[in-house]
């Protein structure tokens, strides 16, 4: 199974600059030894279905100079998918333990804007072929290298979903670490991530919450630039709240697109007075973030 996984890492590359790290780092894996640039991407762990690894770049953030860029990369075997933060109706979201680290004060999460799948186990959010979660890590003492160490714990599904984990390690500095660039491959990523920046055309209009009655429902308006490829509307209740995944019900010819949530299939839809949901539109080229409150 091993060897498979290998096959995985290297063929789902998107570009040849991934390919080579990929080959690279599938070769020493069968030859017992320690990739190069391993001061910048991790040894590649192969699974049933999957490889993984953590990647670094110190040039693929502009922000906050306290802050480091790294990311964890998922390649998948054909057919196979991993889950969002929302999985949707089955499946499971990736859970993150960096404990085990030393000189890291923070780790903080990105999502790719996810895909909406509908296969037999009913309809699900997340990633085929490749996903890539940026992490900004921040340092205890700044200015020394961070040892990163994630015990990672997600789901591999096609027909079925196989439970996966990985032990994940790497060093990061802001110099004298880095002997290959990864940055392009996560920006490519940084880039897929909904923020709540407003996008030119990409917004919510209008929203409506029925929380009483044999019926009750949430509805939202979102409007998408003429054209646009693959729009959908992603919405998430407060923690621990199931909310069922969002249906089209009207498309109009201005790019507005009416979006409903049954709240029959969820939990207690009273208890969503006075709550914030999360609402994520997505499209092939474009993402945002916001949020409501409902009244």
């Amino acid at each position: 199974m091993a060897a498979m996984s290998i096959g995985i890492a290297i063929k789902s590359k998107p570009s040849s600059l991934t390919v080579a790290a990929g080959v690279a780092a599938a070769l020493a894996i069968v030859a017992g030894a320690t990739p190069a640039g391993a001061g910048s991407a991790s040894d590649w762990q192969p699974g049933n279905f999957f490889a993984t690894r953590l990647i670094a770049d110190r040039t693929a953030w502009q922000g906050d100079k306290k802050v480091l860029m790294a990311g964890i990369h998922i390649t998948l075997a054909k057919k196979f998918k991993t889950y969002w933060r929302d999985p949707g109706d089955s499946g499971l979201p990736p859970r993150f333990d960096w404990s085990g680290s030393q000189n890291l004060k923070s780790a903080r999460i990105l999502w790719p804007a996810p895909t909406r799948y509908i296969d037999s186990a009913g309809l699900s959010i997340g990633y085929k072929d490749e996903v890539v979660f940026p992490v900004l890590i921040e340092p205890v003492q700044a200015g020394q290298p961070i040892d990163l160490r994630l015990k990672l714990e997600f789901a591999v599904c096609a027909d079925i979903c196989i439970p996966a984990e990985a032990d994940l390690r790497l060093r990061v500095g802001r110099s004298g670490f880095f002997s290959r660039s990864y940055a392009s491959l996560l920006s490519r990523y940084l880039d897929r991530v909904p923020g709540r920046k407003a996008v030119a055309g990409l917004s919510v209009s209008g929203t409506k919450a029925e929380l009483s009655g044999k019926a009750p429902y949430l509805a939202i308006d979102a409007r998408f630039p003429q054209g646009t490829i693959g729009a959908d509307l992603f919405v998430e209740g407060p923690r621990g709240f199931y909310l069922a995944p969002t249906q089209t019900v009207d498309k109009r010819s201005d790019g507005t697109v009416r979006f409903k949530v049954d709240l029959t299939k969820g939990d207690d839809p009273k208890e969503l007075k006075g709550k914030t949901l999360t609402l994520t539109l997505v499209t092939k080229t474009a993402q945002t973030e916001t949020t409501w409150r409902i009244k």
